[in-house]
């Protein structure tokens, strides 16, 4: 136990080997039972030795620690008039202090230049808490522990007035023995946090630096004589046939008459094993057991079995810890990770513990929705990025199964970047910080090593090497055969000292490869970052999977991550909202980089997940004969037999579903297999296949008919989709000096003469369509990986380059000639536009145009010397009613050219506000591609779009250039119309290897090549 309180200063200031005082040793996570069946059930804060003091806590902030009171935690101290807070959450979430979110500087920066192992002394805000709280008798003739499962990121703890301990590293477990300081009837705990400490120079986490008490606190009981830890190992044979069970268990007290006695029960109840063994005297005894037929555990199938330990004395039960195990291994053999023995591909994400709400707390409720959420979209992986979670959240990923990456809490790249003169990168060699590391690297190990999910431990996250790091590795590998060690170094000369796997941030697909065909190292190779997910992102990460699925050594990755790190705050209007970095103030630089999830800040699902699920479905579909139903199906997943789904298969188009049926596929794992459907012809135009692999029974994260793997076939492509305008009566044709006009019964069509010679007008049936003329666009709103790759500035000669004649006059219109052909029926119009980059680009536009509509037909020219083109369309101001929508083209969700294997042809009905996509900052976004045609419907009007053969839509209510300028959708103005942008191809989104890269080059709209659209405008 460490003893050795210097001031109450130096702790948290200014010396880093000082990581905690009179703190209990580490150990498993676990929890004293008072009889069998309480252990049974596993449930922690059910246990009748358990209580929680979660809830209402008086609390103060003072702005450092020279302003906050001494006596603060006497009993008699009077704090009447002191604030409630609740217990756990971080204290910013409750209106103190303020939110700050940094990424690679640590928050002091700029207002105190200070370098390591000092903390800030000037702006370093104190919250202290009290809790008053009843003991009786029974309770004080046991011994009392006082557990806090997280806060950030230091405090002093004080029971009855009394100085007890000191505890720094905010996500590790600090447990303080109280017996001696508490008193029968009302007792007071006072917790002094510090929000920042010599501890946070190794904390340098992307992410919101808070403060305070924010996971669960609480007190439990044991006897005089109990057990102190206790390690499994769980493991079935090569065969998966039998299950062997050791534990290793440690005792205090007294060992004369001292027994433990061993019990496995399965998940009905039933027991399988049991061992007895009387205790060692040196306080580690080991109990083993056999359990035949066993059930192995992995994502596909978590089964889990109880382990209860009985410590007896003299032969009478005086303590009951149990844990649910699930055996497995996790091995690297032949240079690949094996779980159970056979190749597993980690289709994962990061995550971090963040609540839109509560801040650093996450509710039971959250974890599992965030669990079921993920199993549902086919992710099978999770990295606690950038420091252990909560215990709760490994109990959850055994019992739902995901396999995890188990971080520490180590994060120094801030030391990096610093511009404080001196600041020396962390922890490197450099002794004074060798101890406050090792600490952290045990302190995961001791209280996660029982957890069935964690498949790999890491040494932190963006930390460098050194011999600290080398010793962090070394002690994991001396003290755990049973996993494999995970640290990002690959600028490491000595990396291998430092990871089994060669785990890389943001590779290029083609560096992943290269990789793979060279066997640069003989390391399985895994993405611990990739395809960061900020804003409208996530394109080419097909590039990735299919790799994984070539390459054995190749091994998966985890995306970008789970969820935006955003607040919901509320603005001066009232109105509710998400927001980021910037908004409150300090370090505005690092604005929302916090937003980089697949799913938003309240936890709604981004169109980024359905990707997501699509490339990491463990089925994959190839066409033999797709019209007549030859398939090819082939099994990915490890342990998991087809025969367990439904597959659902349907034939339809945009007239709905012709045929449809269900069978059962009997596929083994990695086999593949062709089957016939035996479908006939069901039309000779465009029609769709879909296949669909549904669940057959509720499971514990999903319905019965959960789609888990799909397929979309298009037969007859094109065929029929497109045909040519019906030709009724004869058109007027009026051409004056201000305008030309054609004209029929129902529409008339008007081109302004004088100076933009643009498509001015569409009148149907009286009614005016256009809000403004047609014209070129080469723009889309800014996304994030656009702002992070320049192209504000390196493609800024195609912002305004559309644009109408004016003062920049950048693009001048001519009508070169017209044609009245079909006796009077057609009139063609041949237009012109010069582009007035530099140098000049061309576009020529035939209008066609009948009693019964109008077909455009575009072509481009941009001059080869420019640089890629964010979009080329032709945009249409509608008037504001214009807001249902129709089309037949890829969705349901929002997809871009380098983001679609998700999206499916079909018919949808939407509108254009459902269109948008609420990113955290307002960008590009609704785009559907594919779209053969589509109809909006205003009020008693409608404009429709036929593609020849198909073409990209985008349907808003703002012009591109109005999105990019507002930093939040709740300041988006009223408006006033419908922006329709009908687009011959827009780029791809990209963000597949880092924020801010260029999308994959084949998505780039290059100008050495010529554009061309053509569709029909029908009314």
């Amino acid at each position: 136990m460490e003893r050795n309180f210097i001031d109450g200063y130096t702790e948290w200031q200014s010396n880093p080997e000082i990581v905690g005082v009179n703190r209990l040793p580490q150990h498993a996570t676990l929890m004293p039972y008072e009889n069998v069946e309480e252990a049974k059930k596993a449930d922690r804060y059910a246990s009748s030795r358990c209580k929680l003091l979660n809830g209402k806590w008086k609390f103060k902030l003072y702005k450092n620690y020279a302003y906050k009171p001494s006596d603060f935690a006497d009993p008699n101290y009077d704090s009447h008039n002191w604030d409630s807070v609740i217990v756990p959450c971080s204290w910013q979430m409750q209106g103190y202090d303020q939110p700050q979110y940094c990424n690679v500087r640590y928050p002091w920066e700029g207002s105190e230049d200070i370098c390591p192992p000092n903390a800030p002394v000037k702006h370093n805000p104190v919250g202290c808490y009290l809790k008053r709280f009843h003991i009786n008798q029974a309770v004080l003739n046991r011994r009392v522990v006082l557990c806090f499962e997280g806060v950030e990121s230091a405090f002093y703890l004080y029971v009855n007035g009394e100085r007890v301990g000191y505890s720094e590293s905010t996500f590790n477990r600090a447990e303080f023995d109280i017996t001696r300081h508490l008193v029968e009837g009302s007792n007071v705990i006072g917790v002094e946090v510090y929000r920042w400490c010599t501890g946070s120079w190794l904390e340098c986490q992307d992410m919101w630096r808070l403060g305070g008490i924010f996971r669960d606190v609480y007190i439990y009981t044991t006897e005089r004589e109990y057990i102190r830890d206790f390690e499994i190992h769980a493991e079935p044979d090569s065969q998966l046939h039998d299950g062997y069970l050791t534990v290793q268990v440690k005792t205090n007290g007294a060992y004369e008459g001292l027994s433990l006695d061993m019990t496995v029960f399965d998940d009905d109840g039933t027991m399988v094993a049991l061992d007895s063994q009387y205790a060692s005297e040196d306080h580690v005894t080991d109990l083993k057991a056999i359990v035949t037929n066993v059930k192995p555990w992995s994502s596909e199938f978590p089964h889990l079995y109880t382990v209860v330990l009985t410590l007896k004395n003299n032969g009478a039960p005086i303590e009951y810890i149990s844990h649910k195990i699930g055996f497995r291994t996790v091995e690297i053999r032949d240079g690949i990770i094996r779980i159970n023995g056979r190749r597993i591909v980690f289709k994962g994400t990061n995550r971090h513990e963040f609540d839109c709400h509560k801040g650093r707390y996450i509710t039971e409720d959250v974890m599992r929705q965030d669990i079921e959420l993920m199993k549902k979209n086919n992710i099978n992986a999770v990295r606690t990025s950038h420091y252990p979670n909560t215990p709760r959240w490994y109990e959850l990923c055994d019992e739902y199964g995901l396999y995890v990456i188990d971080e520490n809490n180590m994060e120094t790249h801030g030391t990096g970047w610093s511009t404080i003169i001196g600041c020396p990168q962390l922890p490197a060699s450099r002794p004074e910080w060798e101890k406050a590391c090792m600490e952290r690297i045990k302190a995961l190990y001791q209280r996660d090593k029982n957890y069935s999910c964690v498949v790999c431990w890491s040494l932190g996250n963006e930390s460098l090497g050194g011999e600290t790091p080398k010793k962090m590795y070394k002690w994991l590998k001396d003290n755990d055969k049973s996993r494999f060690v995970h640290f990002e170094c690959d600028r490491a000369p000595d990396e291998k000292e430092l990871s089994d796997v060669q785990s890389k941030m943001y590779a290029k697909p083609w560096e992943c490869e290269e990789y793979a065909l060279t066997g640069r190292d003989g390391r399985p190779y895994i993405l611990c970052e990739f395809t960061h997910a900020m804003g409208n992102s996530c394109g080419s990460t097909d590039e990735y999977t299919t790799l994984w699925d070539k390459y054995p050594c190749l091994q998966g990755g985890f995306v970008w991550d789970w969820v935006d790190q955003s607040i919901m705050t509320t603005d001066e209007n009232g109105k509710e909202y998400l927001a980021y970095g910037g908004d409150f103030g300090e370090n505005p630089h690092d604005g929302h980089f916090c937003g980089n999830g697949l799913l938003f800040g309240d936890r709604t699902v981004t169109p980024k997940l359905t990707e997501i699920k699509k490339l990491y479905q463990n089925v994959d579909f190839k066409s033999i004969d797709a019209e007549r139903g030859i398939i090819e199906i082939k099994n990915k997943n490890i342990f998991t037999n087809l025969n367990e789904y439904e597959l659902h298969w349907s034939q339809c188009s945009d007239k709905g579903v012709f045929s449809e049926g269900t069978i059962t596929v009997d596929l083994e794992p990695f086999d593949k297999k062709t089957i016939n459907l035996e479908l006939a012809k069901a039309s000779s135009t465009e029609y769709y296949l879909n296949l669909e692999l549904r669940t057959k029974e509720d499971t514990s994260w999903c319905k019965a008919g959960h789609i888990v793997a799909e397929e979309q076939f298009v037969i007859n492509e094109f065929v029929n989709t497109y045909d040519e305008l019906e030709e009724d009566i004869p058109l007027l044709v009026d051409d004056t000096y201000g305008s030309l006009r054609i004209i029929s019964d129902d529409i008339n069509i008007r081109f302004e003469r004088r100076e933009r010679n643009q498509l001015y007008s569409i009148k149907v049936n009286g009614e005016e369509m256009l809000q403004a003329p047609m014209r070129l666009n080469f723009w889309r709103a800014l996304t994030d990986n656009d702002r992070g790759s320049r192209a504000g500035s390196r493609l800024g000669c195609w912002r305004d380059a559309g644009d109408t004649p004016g003062i920049f006059n950048n693009t001048k219109w001519r009508i070169e000639n017209y044609q009245i052909l079909d006796n009077g029926k057609k009139v063609v119009v041949v237009g012109g536009a010069e582009v007035c980059t530099q140098p000049v680009s061309r576009a020529i536009v035939v209008y066609t145009i009948t009693s019964k509509g109008m077909e455009i037909s575009l072509e481009f020219k941009p001059n080869e010397t420019l640089p890629e083109i964010p979009e080329v369309s032709l945009l249409f101001e509608l008037p504001k009613d214009f807001e249902s929508i129709t089309y037949l083209g890829a969705g349901p969700d929002e997809n871009y050219i380098d983001r679609c294997a998700s999206a499916k042809i079909g018919l949808y009905t939407t509108t254009v506000n459902d269109m948008w996509v609420n990113y955290l900052k307002p960008q590009e976004c609704g785009n559907r591609t594919g779209v053969r045609y589509a109809t909006l419907i205003g009020d008693k009007k409608s404009f429709g779009i036929v593609a020849e053969p198909v073409c990209e839509l985008n349907a808003c209510h703002y012009l591109p250039k109005e999105i990019e300028n507002i930093w939040h959708e709740k300041d988006m103005p009223e408006y006033d119309k419908t922006v329709v942008r009908v687009i011959a191809r827009q780029q791809g989104v990209g963000g597949y290897d880092s924020w801010g890269a260029h999308c994959n080059d084949k998505y780039k709209n290059k100008t050495d090549k010529t554009y061309r659209l053509k569709f029909q405008l029908r009314f």
